[in-house]
């Protein structure tokens, strides 16, 4: 696992604390849960996802979903991100030298 840390750059770390603060406040605070409050939040996650990978923030959509707020939907996004952005630096789950 410490591969992955080699090849991660400051600003995608910084992304990465970004998606996991945005679900972990939706667990810790429960009144977040509620439906109009949680809804403000998970468009407020949506609307961060979209500005820090684009068209693949989209992913966030499913927060709206009624049920899969339970899901870590942005840390999802955040992996397909970086597997996507660094899809040439595996092979076979081995960094190329």
């Amino acid at each position: 696992m410490a591969w992955i840390l080699s090849i991660m750059t400051y600003s995608e770390f910084v992304n990465l604390v970004a998606c996991v603060s945005l679900d972990v406040v939706e667990y810790v605070v429960p009144f977040l849960l509620q439906p109009i409050i949680g809804d403000l939040l998970d468009i407020i996650g949506l609307a961060t996802c979209i500005y820090l990978f684009r068209w693949i923030g989209l992913i966030a959509v499913l927060e709206l979903v009624p049920g899969l707020d339970f899901l870590p939907i942005n840390i999802l996004t955040w992996v397909i991100w970086f597997v996507l952005k660094h899809r040439e630096d595996f092979t076979y789950g081995i960094i190329r030298p």
